[in-house]
């Protein structure tokens, strides 16, 4: 019996590996792609904050600034106390509170004749809403209107907010440029990263699993009795590993388009080839990883767990679960030494890419190519542990 169909008969013994890491684990990014909602729109809307305005100085320039905060946002009704701010933030009722003091429209325009920065209002932003702090952005605007109208083209703080509030009236209006491309579905996205945990801890128990079950001593007396080369031998179990590996990336890809993608096929094949080409970059590290860990020589349960930890570190680092602008420089830094990284690039930059020519594909599977460079250079010493091993023994 050849090498080839002794590997492929062990990993059928040990199926329930493939039942629990390949199938199970992948139903989770399954359930984690159902989980998001998508919501795509030729137009642009204007988040409204809900404001409250605390007006302590009474001139000209805070009435100005007053009068636009509320024409811009949902006016809330607030008490000027500290119990009755705390409570509207803690209770998430109000995004925006704007506080001005006194003396601030005086402090406003003696700022203005000397050039300097305009004095700071006092602020209290909701900490579950992105809409609170875009409406200081546009208060601060307005300030800054109005502040340079008073250095530069009266010194009548009336006539300064007037003309800032005409400016403000006749802002551009936003429109969402068309892409050339159909995007690809943000769930198909979601499941394609949350699925690089399940496929490298596939790959990795199933190949040393496999490996440390060729290195007993009746399976490896049966093989070495058999009149084949060690070379055919050795192509023979690399040919049962990467099987094992297709398997997974077929069972992923396969399930994501099936589930998320079907559209894809035919209105973004060009990006869905990008995310097929980064899960299959990642699968040969996994594939890559297996064989190390069977070169290695350990145990079951020295696999599983490596398998399991250093699957979800890798998952962490590549941004699959946090995207990787949100993590310390420090660990952001080290998440480019790791090969799922670049596999996650190639994802995003696929769901954000906004044509499918030569220009925007390329880079995208240079990133694949990365990825896949971590395979080869593991496989690499893989193969040096292995002769290492052959060696010592003789």
């Amino acid at each position: 019996m050849s090498t080839f169909k002794t590997c492929l008969r062990i990993v059928a013994a040990h199926r329930a590996y493939v039942l629990i890491y390949l199938v199970v684990m992948s139903l989770f990014g399954l359930l984690t792609g159902v989980a998001r909602s998508e919501d795509y729109s030729g137009q642009v809307t204007r988040a409204t904050a809900s404001v409250a305005v605390i007006d302590r100085d009474d001139s000209a320039v805070s009435h100005g600034i007053r009068d636009y905060v509320e024409s811009v946002g949902k006016v809330q009704p607030l008490e000027d106390s500290r119990q009755a701010i705390q409570d509207a933030t803690a209770q998430n009722r109000i995004n925006y509170v704007l506080i001005i003091p006194s003396g601030y429209g005086q402090d406003l325009q003696q700022a203005a004749r000397q050039g300097t920065e305009p004095p700071r209002m006092d602020t209290v932003i909701s900490y579950e809403s992105a809409s609170g702090a875009l409406m200081d952005v546009r208060t601060s605007s307005y300030t800054g209107q109005v502040a340079d109208y008073l250095s530069t083209l009266t010194d009548d703080p009336a006539r300064a907010v007037a003309l800032a509030k005409d400016t403000m009236d006749h802002s551009t209006a936003a429109e969402r440029i068309a892409q050339d491309t159909t995007p690809l579905p943000h769930r198909l996205v979601v499941y394609a990263r949350f699925s690089f945990y399940p496929l490298l801890a596939f790959a990795v128990v199933t190949i040393s699993t496999l490996m440390t079950s060729l290195g007993r001593r009746a399976v490896r007396s049966r093989l070495d009795a058999a009149p084949v080369s060690g070379r055919t031998r050795n192509l023979g179990l690399l040919g049962a590993c990467l099987i094992v590996g297709a398997v997974g990336w077929l069972w992923i890809l396969g399930l994501g388009v099936a589930a998320f993608g079907a559209d894809a096929v035919a209105t973004s094949a060009p990006l869905l080839g990008v995310v097929g080409a980064a899960l299959g970059a990642y699968m040969l590290v996994a594939v890559s990883v297996g064989f190390l860990m069977g070169q290695i020589g350990l145990g079951q349960h020295a696999a599983n767990a490596i398998a399991n930890i250093g699957g979800m570190a890798l998952s962490f680092l590549a941004g699959a679960w946090v995207p990787t602008e949100w993590l310390p420089d420090a660990v952001a830094q080290v998440a480019r030494l790791t090969p799922g990284y670049w596999a996650d690039q190639a994802i995003s930059g696929a769901y954000t890419a906004t044509s499918m020519s030569a220009d925007v594909i390329g880079p995208l599977l240079v990133n694949c190519g990365i990825c896949a460079l971590f395979a080869v250079a593991i496989f690499a010493i893989a193969m040096a542990v292995g002769r290492t091993r052959a060696r010592s023994s003789l």
